[in-house]
């Protein structure tokens, strides 16, 4: 959720291989961001499986154990090595599903208000079984491999951590487990209890949680306009294909990933509400978009008709365009 997009290229001017990461598109509702995740978990919720396996199967780094050190204050201790990191926020993690599995909520779905700092667990009945004040550490767009603290972020700068001394505000070309691992440093300084990561159409996010409780001030959950992260989600699209830096396989996987992520919200995280059918028009619509970019066959390579590997300048404006009159759409109710 970083670096605004270069121009777009002229068709003579070489294309870079990634789009550059979007800083300055700023949310009309900065905060207001509702998420929301499945009964069943999908992985350990510090993103790490026990044994040293990430949740998506990557080896992690043996966890040496850690020796209490006496120091006499003639040197500062030295800091915590990245593994011994690792290996406390998997036992945090470990901890916390022992406490939901204890008062039968470790199967709940989630869902995470970052507007009012709410993160919940709701049982089947839609009643909120646990409850923990949640925080924004960082997000990391997996688009462009990019890391952005909270404090950084005009989109959840407002619910997020304060700055963290000695942390960068951003960080490119990171992977998963780079993500993971600056995250868990995040969550040391901000003396989080748990670190629990939750998805967006666009990013992952990592919070901080604090003051787990079983016994929750309030029995529901509605969760808040999401008009700010389909607001952002569709201007870091359009930036993108404006910039022309991606192959057009890449924007029809972009258009359609968007679109089936809004869908999925609409059917899922604002269920029972009045934005499932807002959701499911603009992702219905961003997935006709990407089946409308063409496609390179058997049959049109066969006749000489190969589908251009970048969308020409003319299919670049009217895909702009078209994700430009959804902007304004979702723009009135903000």
């Amino acid at each position: 959720m970083s670096d605004r997009p270069a121009p777009a290229a002229s068709p003579a001017t070489a294309r870079p291989k990634h789009t550059a990461h979007p800083r300055a598109v700023k949310s009309p509702l900065a905060g207001s961001v509702a998420l929301a995740g499945p009964a069943v978990l999908p992985d350990h919720p510090s993103g790490l499986r026990p044994g040293g396996h990430s949740s998506r199967g990557d080896r992690e780094p043996a966890a040496a154990g850690r020796v209490m050190e006496l120091h006499w204050g003639d040197e500062p201790a030295p800091r915590p090595s990245a593994e011994g990191v690792v290996t406390r926020w998997v036992k945090r993690g470990d901890t916390l599903l022992r406490h939901l599995a204890e008062h039968g909520a470790a199967r709940h779905e989630y869902r995470a208000d970052l507007k009012d700092g709410r993160f919940v667990w709701i049982d089947p009945a839609g009643r909120v079984s646990a409850e923990a004040r949640a925080r924004v550490l960082c997000c990391w767009s997996q688009t462009t491999s990019a890391v952005v603290m909270a404090w950084a972020d005009p989109l959840v700068r407002g619910a997020g951590v304060a700055r963290i001394d000695g942390m960068a505000a951003e960080h490119d070309a990171v992977d998963e487990e780079g993500a993971w691992r600056i995250a868990m440093e995040a969550a040391d300084a901000a003396r989080a209890e748990y670190l629990y990561r939750v998805t967006a159409p666009h990013a992952w996010y990592f919070l901080a949680l604090t003051g787990l409780t079983f016994t929750p001030g309030r029995a529901s959950f509605s969760p808040s306009t999401p008009v700010g992260l389909v607001l952002r989600s569709l201007s870091e699209t359009r930036l993108a294909v404006e910039s022309r830096a991606e192959s057009t396989d890449l924007v029809r996987e972009r258009l359609g990933s968007l679109g089936r992520a809004l869908a999925h919200e609409a059917e899922y995280a604002y269920r029972n509400t009045d934005w499932v059918a807002r959701l499911g028009r603009a992702g219905r619509r961003l997935v006709n978009l990407a089946e409308q970019l063409p496609r390179s066959s058997f049959q049109s390579v066969a006749a000489g008709r190969p589908a251009d590997e970048w969308l020409s300048r003319e299919a670049t404006i009217e895909l702009s365009e078209a994700i430009a009159l959804l902007e304004d759409e979702w723009a009135l109710f903000a």
